[in-house]
């Protein structure tokens, strides 16, 4: 068998056993959704009674989306933890000039260089 072959197979193996997981998960996932809509705990989910007549069925509860909470004449008093004006100042970025100087023309220096180079 060539490398190749054999780095494949392995690929396909692992593929396999990775969707295998994968759908494992899925599954319990829904198993353990469908158990908490139905208020039983997941362990308990197979063995519940199919009869309508339970005697210790808990008591749903149900709690409000959001809370608002009115504190106008009501004196509060604390102490705050944070400071009460924070600014963040930033510096302006520098520029300097550049310490080397800048040449439009460098055919003096080439000149230079053919003629040494012969």
């Amino acid at each position: 068998m060539s490398s190749a072959y054999r780095t494949g197979i392995a690929i396909v193996i692992l593929a396999t056993i990775g969707v295998v997981f994968f759908a494992m998960g899925l599954a319990f996932s829904v198993r353990a959704q469908a158990a908490e809509r139905l208020q039983v705990p997941t362990g308990q989910a197979a063995s519940a009674p199919s009869s309508g007549a339970s005697a210790s069925k808990k008591p749903r509860v149900v709690y409000p989306k959001s809370t608002e909470l009115d504190f106008e004449g009501a004196k509060i008093e604390g102490e705050i933890r944070n400071p009460g004006e924070f600014y963040f100042q930033r510096k302006p970025e520098e520029k300097f000039d550049s310490l080397v100087k800048r040449r439009k023309n460098f055919h003096r220096e080439m000149l230079r260089d053919v003629v040494l180079s012969r």
